[in-house]
């Protein structure tokens, strides 16, 4: 399985102001790690009610769907470019 991202790089630069962020990320992903433990049994108690109607399996499965989706952004790189500014994301 692949790792989520450790770090997002932010960099916009406009004519004469450039902003570059290094946000890390491997310090949001305990708190959100121990958020989703803490929510653990009210995501249990939603499938068990609404298992009968059909949305059960899609709330129970949509843990790693999700997971698997913040996954895939290690890597991603996106670059804008206008004629007055440039924006830079990327995921490492």
């Amino acid at each position: 399985m692949n790792r989520p991202p450790l770090i997002l790089r932010l960099d916009i630069s406009k004519k004469r102001r450039r902003i570059a962020l290094w946000i890390p990320l491997f310090l949001i992903w305990p708190i959100v790690a121990a958020f989703l433990i803490a929510l653990v049994p009210l995501i249990v108690l939603a499938v068990a009610i609404l298992w009968p109607f059909g949305w059960g399996k899609l709330l129970l499965f949509s843990g790693p769907r999700i997971a698997s989706c913040l996954c895939a952004l290690h890597g991603l790189e996106v670059n804008i470019e206008r004629k007055d500014r440039v924006m830079f994301i990327s995921f490492k």
